[in-house]
């Protein structure tokens, strides 16, 4: 049966998608999507199944992805859960939806209930979740982003990580060590240089112009910051976009991404809108600085 895995362009997406691929061999077809890009329909119609990891689509899609084979989802965004999460128990999709994990630890426990999760998933998901509770978290995952090719086919890669080979995973932690140490040195040079402080949605934020992370959002959160705002500029669609990520412990940025057409998680979510004057999107409330 030939097997289309449609995944997230993230470490947790990767990973979900390396593990699909282990468990159905091969000659699985892997497909990284982001939010908004047109889904590969030709690829679908070939599929006799569709897996769907760390991503969701809007329900009409998802349905015509589960039209005439077998369909599995597997999420953790609240916002998609918030969206699908019923509709999908209701036609009986096989997966697990859960935002209090990453995909990539909810797919291996879907696949492989019975064997103990191999720690690089635990250290990926550990980021992605922004939960930080292992001490290996940022140095594995710099040597992680190091890596030339992290895509889920590269078996080099991915194979001796799942066997919870330890040299491979010294591999990664002795080289990110370095790297992490150097990137939240950067890090915190990019908040202090470019960050300027406004009231964004009614919270006291610290917006920097740079890509977001995980460090950053965290650095932010260090200088008393309820919200960290986190922009670039990219070509999108023929268009001049600005893509946000935003990053708080003390309210729920999920909610605030919707509102925006984007989504996520509760500490950390995103949206983009095509560039306008200023770098918040239309119809939101901000002002330059807290009173």
């Amino acid at each position: 049966m030939s097997t289309l895995c449609l995944h997230h362009n993230d470490a947790d997406g990767r990973a979900s998608a390396a593990i699909v691929r282990r468990f159905y061999g091969p000659e699985t077809t892997c497909y990284e999507m982001n939010y908004g890009e047109p889904v590969p329909w030709e690829a679908v119609a070939e599929a006799e199944r569709v897996v769907v990891v760390d991503f969701s689509l809007p329900p009409e899609t998802m349905r015509r992805l589960a039209e005439g084979r077998e369909f599995i989802w597997i999420d953790h965004h609240k916002t998609s859960l918030e969206a699908l999460a019923a509709e999908a128990a209701e036609r009986g999709w096989p997966g697990i939806r859960d935002t209090a994990e990453a995909a990539c630890v909810l797919t291996w426990r879907f696949f492989f209930p019975q064997q103990p999760v191999p720690r690089a998933i635990v250290l990926i998901g550990d980021r992605d979740i922004w939960r930080w509770a292992e001490a290996d978290t940022g140095a594995f995952n710099a040597g992680l982003y190091a890596e030339e090719d992290t895509s889920p086919c590269n078996d080099a890669l991915w194979q001796p990580l799942l066997d919870d080979n330890p040299a491979a995973l010294q591999r990664l932690l002795t080289r990110g060590e370095i790297l992490h140490t150097a990137r939240l040195r950067e890090t915190r040079r990019t908040v202090d240089n470019k960050g300027f402080e406004v009231v964004f949605e009614g919270h006291r934020t610290l917006a920097v112009n740079a890509r977001g992370t995980g460090e950053m959002g965290e650095y932010i959160r260090q200088q008393g910051y309820t919200l960290g705002y986190c922009y670039s500029d990219a070509w999108h669609n023929g268009q001049l976009y600005t893509f946000v990520t935003l990053y708080s412990d003390q309210v729920d940025v999920s909610a605030i991404a919707r509102k925006f057409g984007g989504g996520g998680h509760p500490g950390a979510a995103g949206f983009g809108f095509p560039r306008g004057e200023t770098p918040f999107p239309p119809g939101s409330e901000w002002s330059w600085k807290a009173s």
